[in-house]
């Protein structure tokens, strides 16, 4: 009978473990099926294309973009090693990033075994906390929800909750507590550090605004926590030796093609800008004059930098640039900085979901999955933070604790609110939570009732008056935009128009909202409103050439023929090659029916110049030569 009650102790925390790996398990399968079925489960935001096209090249043997990197390399290089096994269908990332998805969930158990042990007063058994904390993160809907797009955030999430569950045993292994064994071997401290600094440089090619700190903050701490002794020594040089090998090899490559030291990116300042200009309200919301998906956002940046310098600029130059106009407006005026900082710091602990990629909203609103009871964050947040105060007063763990959350937070406050920038940390915040719910049950059970009550007060005022709090509302015209333009590609017309109207109507101020909307009503010949629609797009967005040239399309239309012949030649002046030959089309036609035929054949040939084997460009030209 003495023999058999361990064995009953161990098979019980083993069974609850893999009942949650199986349910954790479920869901993601559920997700894998919806996404197969549904209208729209193939289709990718712009971004998410670029990181899958990027992919292809680099499996490829394409080789990376010329000049500096302008996009964080993780994410197009995990693609391409699951492309180079699986093929390059979205099914197999989706798949492997499931399986992190759930890798995650393990982690979260064996941090949460750390997180907190022993029974005596305010450290709750650490099975308790990494069960509650398991529990938690298999129901919170977004890292479910991320694991279905292409986007790098699951390896964010994955290296960062892995990170923070080595440093927790490191911090034991280092004061002698508990030793970092991998079964009955022990792992030497040079090497923990290496694998920390492996999980933090490979982050940090991912999200460099979150983990480059903590490539920074991790070998303080590990001094500050051993500066008696020489025991940080060792895990400091593995440390920044594999942290090396991962930001090295982007550091370099920038250097090769700019001349300049550019740490992993170069497109740090301007999203530094969008989160810190004059008029911002904390969130991803590039100025008017900018298009709002990356590569865009970057040409736009760009463009706009030199035109107010007067000279060319590299993109690293470009990023300086933005980083120095931003720190000019903070210095100007420091109160509504710090009147900004607040206001991203509520945004951070809100509920809202601030989304940047519409098709994330959009399966978040359509997918069956979703509407399962999950756990939202407006309940995560506060009990977290009741769960931070705990630790705090408790004196347990809270130094790496503090590191982790402090910089997560940091990422936002000086960038802007994201849903993408704030997940990554969450894992550390659902292990709060799941303390503070372990804690408090300790204390009720043991009659403590003063402090317990007094910290669910706290929980309850935190999540009343912040967490909970309607601040700002989710983009919805966004998610339309993107029904409308998967409809246009399928050449579901009418369904595209339905869409388009719905996102005008939604975000009337949108430059993508009305220009889509005009476009709608030029096809139907309504070219009095849409020439009304794509003034209010132009005025806020003069140097698009595209738009520029549909908004000359619709004064065409009504006869404006001087002011279309305007705008197609700021088109041809300015735009990509695809633009000039529309533009060089546009203006051979208009010549034309001037009757000033030389003057057409001219713009067919500069078009021709551009695009020798456009068909139509050919049968112009024809045509124009059969006229002589």
């Amino acid at each position: 009978m003495n023999r058999a009650a361990p064995r009953r102790r161990f098979a019980r925390p083993a069974v609850v473990f893999a009942a949650i790996m199986i349910v954790a398990l479920a869901i993601r399968v559920a997700l894998l099926v919806q996404l197969a079925s549904s209208e729209f489960g193939n289709e990718l935001s712009i971004d998410s294309e670029f990181y899958r096209d990027l992919a292809i090249d680099i499996q490829g043997g394409a080789g990376l973009p010329r000049g500096a990197l302008t996009f964080n390399p993780l994410y197009p290089f995990f693609l391409a090693a699951v492309f180079r096994f699986f093929g390059d269908g979205l099914l197999a990332p989706r798949i492997v990033q499931a399986f992190l998805g759930l890798a995650t969930i393990a982690l979260v158990y064996v941090a949460g075994t750390r997180f907190a042990e022993g029974r005596r007063k305010g450290k709750p058994p650490g099975n308790t906390v990494a069960f509650v904390a398991m529990s938690m993160a298999v129901l919170y809907p977004q890292f479910v929800l991320y694991e279905g797009m292409l986007l790098g955030t699951t390896l964010e999430i994955f290296f960062l909750t892995a990170s923070f569950a080595l440093a927790l045993a490191m911090d034991e292994d280092l004061r002698g507590e508990r030793a970092l064994r991998v079964g009955s071997k022990r792992v030497p401290a040079w090497l923990g550090g290496g694998l920390l600094g492996a999980m933090c440089g490979a982050g940090a090619l991912g999200r460099p605004n979150l983990f480059l700190p903590l490539v920074a903050g991790i070998p303080v701490w590990l001094l500050a926590r051993n500066r008696h002794k020489r025991a940080w020594l060792a895990p400091v040089l593995g440390f920044a030796v594999s942290a090396a090998l991962f930001l090295g090899p982007p550091t370099i490559y920038n250097a090769r093609n700019t001349g300049e030291f550019v740490p992993v990116t170069a497109h740090g300042g301007i999203n530094f800008y969008i989160g810190n200009r004059p008029g911002t309200l904390g969130v991803y919301q590039p100025p008017d004059d900018m298009r709002g998906e990356m590569r865009g956002l970057i040409a736009d940046a760009r463009a706009k930098a030199e035109r107010e310098t007067g000279r060319g600029m590299t993109d690293a130059e470009t990023s300086d640039y933005y980083m120095r106009k931003a720190l000019g407006s903070i210095e100007r005026d420091p109160a509504g900085w710090l009147l900004l900082l607040g206001r991203k710091l509520v945004l951070f602990w809100n509920k809202i979901e601030v989304h940047d990629m519409p098709e994330v909203l959009f399966f978040q609103d359509s997918l069956p999955l979703f509407k399962l009871p999950f756990i939202p964050f407006s309940v995560i947040g506060p009990l977290g933070l009741a769960g931070l105060v705990v630790l705090l007063r408790s004196g347990r763990n809270r130094s790496i604790v503090c590191l982790f959350l402090v910089t997560a937070t940091l990422s936002v406050l000086l960038f802007y609110a994201n849903s993408r920038y704030r997940l990554p940390v969450v894992p550390v915040v659902i292990l709060l939570a799941a303390y503070f719910i372990a804690w408090a049950a300790r204390e009720i059970s043991e009659k403590r009732m003063k402090y317990a009550a007094l910290m669910v007060a706290v929980a309850a005022v935190i999540f009343f008056g912040v967490s909970n709090r309607t601040i700002m509302k989710p983009n919805r015209g966004a998610v339309y935009t993107f029904l409308g333009n998967r409809y246009m590609n399928s050449g579901n017309e009418a369904k595209a128009a339905e869409a388009y109207a719905n996102a005008y109507r939604l975000d009337p101020t949108r430059d993508v909202s009305m220009i889509n909307y005009a476009r709608i009503l030029l096809m139907k010949n309504d070219f009095q409103q849409a020439a009304g629609i794509y003034a209010r797009a132009y005025a806020l967005n003069p140097r698009y050439p595209r738009l520029a040239i549909e908004y000359a399309s619709a004064l065409d239309g009504l006869g404006r023929r001087e002011e279309a012949k305007r705008l197609y030649l700021e088109a041809f002046s300015s735009g990509q090659p695809d633009d000039k030959v529309i533009a060089c089309k546009a203006l051979s036609q208009a010549a034309f029916f001037e009757g000033k035929k030389d003057e057409a054949m001219k713009w067919v040939k500069a078009g021709l110049e551009i695009a020798p084997d456009d068909t139509v460009l050919g049968q112009m030209l024809e045509a124009l030569e059969s006229t002589r």
